[in-house]
């Protein structure tokens, strides 16, 4: 097997994505150029044409041309799943064809040589976490051995819980979970945690101390996300693919959204289940061997991970300069650039995540994503990487700022139109009317082909379409989702505005944990989101009334979604609306109606953890009492490394509070600082000891 410590021979396109990739070009161009002329000519066509209609036109192209571009790769998509035979892609109920896992499994006997063959196939599976739940952390762990080892692939995987918590509580619960997960399995797995005091570069940062410390000691990696489920199957398969290709880098398998009640969340994970493939199966086709990595639910070889992907620092001051945020794209383009493939596995299954439950909690995430997305405008300059990695880059930075393009465009149609008016009160002809018509049709068109065409595949196997609730129930949930996405679109479209704007002004994101728990939107904490938005767009909507009656019927979709976004907020957080459509079979999805041994599995262990009495006190307070959780704390300090020594003034002052108050007196900012100090922690043990 080729080393992976020199480069593997660059590996060109081959013939067939070079066609693909030069098709979706000349479809967009020519597509773009002539929706562009007809633009125009609509444009043109009054009296004359005012300096805001002029300032629309380019904005209009870009549009446009983004509009076009991801129609090409979901009817790439569509062509190559109708092509392919009725059956699904692998699900979450189906096992890989591949030799028996037994045959894939490591020893963990470190006398195995390195030139054995399960020694080669031994995977390190990480989960990074930060402040996250960890009852949801360990349940998906205790799911995910128990699937390992219905295969009997128990033995080829090590799981790394990697904590970068800095709360103290959730800290210590995390140690006090792992431990009970030892007790119960014993010796049959291998569960490692490690705590990492300072959380340098989040989490690539964190995977990257991973890789530093015992990356040696495997060949591959599989990263997850807290909220990451992946099937056993799906972990052999990816291990065996990438035994199977020397100069495969990374294999992405596209994780579906899972496990969530609220109605804004069911239409993600109906979205994702139906939609998803045509878009990813077209991306998968266009990209080739130089496709890209989400961050999670991927398997990454960890050599040449480790020696060419360490993530630069961008000159300048956060938000745009300094730590990358968004990590992935960046180490999918390093890995190409070295030569290394990097691939979607678009036919696997049994790879899960879950998605934000609120308008509010996804708009906190994309802020993150946003900021980390525009950075990457530096690297599009940069040398060394391939034009597909910088057309990777270039599309995350257009999600972003396509909503405040859209808004910008808007508005200056508007203000053209009204200023047309005012200055000659004539009707334009026809042209206008006839021209802005197609233009509408054929926008739409291209917007709303691809979900049909994803309804075509959905029924085209009666499995999947009975999974699904059945053929009028899934029409049905497709007409559902049309309409919330017609109503959110704005709405989203204002957030993303205004995270692109607060990135430009110098608004350094604070990297916090996201919200994984169920919850439901308050109306006055919807009218405080939402109320300034609302007033304004009755203002314009009264405003197209009086001087463009007729605009206020094309942009109708848009206004309704802006005024009525305070009980929209309300009812997309409402789990009981959810929960209401799932009792009548609409945007449902297979692991609704029959989840596979997996899901089954981790809402067992949810439940059995939810039960559990382990967190229920200060574990703050037990870590200094308790001899036997003082002990567990003390060696996992020290086994990785994390000893920090407090400043004298600060170990002094703990000390005073602790001798006139007890643990109550040391304050709350100061407990995760004492707990990485192992001298002053046991000098506390002790003396606790003796009262």
């Amino acid at each position: 097997m080729q080393s992976p410590n020199r480069h593997p021979v660059p590996s060109d396109p081959t013939r067939t994505t070079k066609w693909i990739r030069c098709g979706v070009f000349v479809v967009t161009f020519i597509g773009t150029v002539i929706a562009t002329a007809t633009y125009y000519w609509v444009i043109a066509g009054g009296n004359h044409l005012n300096l805001f209609e002029l300032l629309s036109l380019p904005l209009f192209a870009l549009l446009f041309g983004w509009i076009v571009f991801s129609f090409s790769l979901a009817s790439l998509g569509f062509v190559g799943l109708w092509r392919r035979s009725p059956c699904r892609r692998l699900s979450n109920h189906d096992s890989p064809d591949h030799d028996s896992p037994s045959d894939l499994s490591a020893s963990t006997d470190e006398s195995t040589p390195p030139g054995d063959d399960r020694f080669a196939a031994r995977t390190a599976i990480l989960m990074p976490v930060y402040n996250e739940s960890p009852h949801r952390v360990f349940a998906g762990i205790e799911a995910m051995l128990s699937s390992l080892k219905s295969i009997d692939a128990i033995s080829q995987f090590d799981f790394y819980v990697l904590s970068d918590s800095t709360n103290h509580e959730i800290w210590l619960q995390e140690e006090r979970a792992w431990s009970e997960l030892l007790r119960k399995h014993g010796d049959d797995v291998n569960v490692y945690y490690r705590h990492r005091p300072k959380n340098t570069a989040r989490k690539a940062g964190n995977i990257a101390d991973f890789c530093g410390r015992w990356g040696s000691r495997y060949r591959y990696m599989i990263v997850l996300d807290a909220d990451s489920l992946v099937d056993a199957s799906t972990m052999v398969e990816l291990v065996r693919r990438m035994e199977a290709d020397d100069e495969l880098g990374i294999l992405q398998v596209p994780p579906t959204p899972v496990g969530r009640s609220s109605l804004f969340a069911r239409l993600q994970q109906f979205s994702a289940h139906v939609y998803g493939p045509i878009f990813v199966a077209g991306f998968a086709r266009w990209a080739g061997d130089e496709g890209n990595y989400w961050g999670h639910n991927a398997i990454i070889r960890i050599k040449p991970f480790l020696r060419y992907c360490g993530l630069p620092v961008l000159p300048g001051k956060a938000p745009l300069g300094g730590e990358i945020l968004s990590h992935d794209f960046v180490e999918a383009a390093l890995m190409l650039r070295a030569g290394w493939k990097v691939q979607l596995a678009t036919d696997l299954g049994g790879s899960f995540e879950e998605c934000p439950t609120t308008i509010a909690d996804y708009a906190q995430r994309d802020q993150r994503w946003c900021q980390g997305n525009l950075q990457h405008l530096q690297l599009l300059i940069s040398e060394g990487f391939r034009p597909l990695s910088r057309l990777h880059f270039a599309s995350g930075v257009m999600s972003y700022v396509a909503s405040p393009i859209w808004i910008l465009f808007t508005a200056l149609c508007v203000i053209g139109t009204i200023l047309d008016r005012i200055a000659e009160p004539v009707t334009r002809g026809p042209q206008f009317d006839s021209g802005a018509l197609i233009l509408f049709v054929v926008s739409m068109s291209l917007l709303l082909l691809p979900k049909f065409w994803s309804l075509l595949i959905a029924m085209r196997d009666s499995q999947s379409v009975g999974l699904l609730g059945g053929r009028l129930r899934l029409v049905a949930s497709v007409a559902v989702e049309v309409v919330a996405s017609v109503l959110l679109s704005p709405i989203m479209a204002i957030y993303h505005s205004r995270f692109v704007l607060a990135t430009l002004r110098g608004t350094n994101v604070k990297w916090s944990a996201q919200t994984r728990d169920e919850q439901g939107v308050a109306w006055r904490d919807a009218a405080k989101r939402f109320g300034f938005v609302t007033m304004v767009s009755i203002a314009v909507a009264a405003a197209l009334a009086f001087y463009a009656p007729t605009f206020l019927i094309w942009f109708s979709p848009l206004l309704a979604g802006l005024i009525l976004s305070i009980p929209i907020d309300v009812a997309m957080g409402s789990q009981w609306l959810g929960s209401l459509l799932r009792q009548h079979r609409i945007l449902l999805i297979p692991e609704e109606t029959s989840p596979s041994r997996l899901k089954q599995d981790h809402e067992d262990a949810l439940t059995q953890s939810a039960a559990t009495p382990l967190f229920r006190d200060s574990l703050f307070e037990q870590v200094i009492f308790d001899p036997q959780f003082f002990l567990l704390h003390r060696r996992i300090q020290l086994a990785s490394e994390a000893n920090i020594a407090m400043p004298t003034n600060q170990r002094k002052a703990i000390e005073a509070a602790w001798s006139a108050s007890g643990t109550a007196g040391i304050p709350e900012e100061s407990r995760a600082a004492l707990l990485a100090d192992a001298d002053t922690l046991m000098a506390l043990h002790l003396e606790s000891q003796s009262m």
